[in-house]
């Protein structure tokens, strides 16, 4: 005797929602007839008795909650029981979405539904499973689906063959190795910057200021007397630090023209973004300078001489 529904019995099942009582009597006749037979009460046929006890239960539900187009889509075959017993579970606007999405043809999927149920009873207190992490090794094993002892705490196997790393091509073999080379020589290039960079700072007792002594094209000159260009770009190759003083020697067609201006390094800025590697950029103030200055930056400036 054949307990479970066919395939091609979709209308047998779906008038069966509307028959509770009959549902319930095949439940009652398989038992009558295990007892009547003598045929063995073993595990097969308890799982019979259950499958069909459960589905009595999901059709009554059925019956009683879904919508007419659920259980149209149910008699259709687009739709599992289920999938059609989650979906009754819902309002009759979702449950009428899922009917017109199972009548288009989409994969309606029990799980997902049963998903939204959930989600819905939890209200806003629900939040989404997320493990941490899945520790078992069968889960990343080439041999796992030919392996007859996985299992889902496995730490340790000694026929374990990363799926991953097995089934990786030379293309890819070839692209992690450059990645790990550049990885490495980035970390070696900035040890040593990083190392360089310590051995240029000064010692707990270096606390004395230079002086440094460059060069300043005369187009400047005036601009850096009068306040209007407060700033110097060079590069670092004279060990500048905050504090230092600048000695600035202005130069016209190759020659020194005698005027000159004395001026603090306020501060400094270098190894940053849109800098040329060891240049820096110094904010100065001036504290003196001897020459004349255009009537313009009078205001500004006083004469020196």
């Amino acid at each position: 005797m054949s307990v479970t529904s066919s395939a091609s019995s979709r209308d047998t099942i779906f008038r069966s929602i509307s028959s509770s009582g009959r549902r319930k009597f095949s439940v009652l006749s398989l038992l009558n007839t295990i007892s009547e037979r003598s045929i063995p009460c073993d595990e097969n046929n308890l799982n019979r008795i259950k499958e069909s006890s459960t589905n009595v239960a999901r059709m009554d539900a059925i019956n009683n909650n879904a919508t007419p187009e659920i259980k149209e889509q149910l008699k259709e075959g687009n739709l599992g029981i289920t999938a059609a017993y989650e979906a009754a579970k819902l309002d009759e606007d979702e449950q009428k979405e899922i009917a017109e999405k199972a009548a288009a043809g989409e994969n309606v999927r029990a799980k997902e539904i049963a998903e939204k149920v959930a989600e819905k009873k939890a209200g806003d207190d629900y939040e989404t499973p997320h493990p941490e992490s899945i520790t078992s090794l069968c889960y990343s094993c080439q041999k796992y689906k030919d392996c007859n002892v996985k299992t889902g705490t496995c730490q340790k196997c000694d026929q374990y063959i990363n799926k991953a790393e097995a089934e990786k091509t030379d293309e890819q073999r070839y692209s992690e190795e450059q990645d790990a080379i550049d990885r490495q020589t980035k970390k070696k290039l900035q040890e040593r910057a990083d190392a360089e960079k310590m051995e240029h700072l000064p010692s707990e007792g270096d606390t004395e200021h230079k002086q440094h002594e460059i060069k300043i094209v005369a187009s400047y000159y005036e601009d850096v007397v009068s306040g209007k260009k407060s700033f110097e770009l060079r590069k670092n190759d004279r060990g500048y630090k905050q504090g230092d003083n600048l000695k600035m020697l202005e130069f016209k067609d190759g020659k020194h023209t005698g005027r000159t201006i004395d001026a603090d390094i306020i501060y400094m800025l270098e190894d940053y973004t849109g800098l040329t590697e060891g240049y820096c950029i110094l904010g100065i103030r001036v504290t003196d300078y001897t020459g004349k200055v255009s009537e313009t930056d009078t205001e500004s400036g006083a004469e020196h001489e």
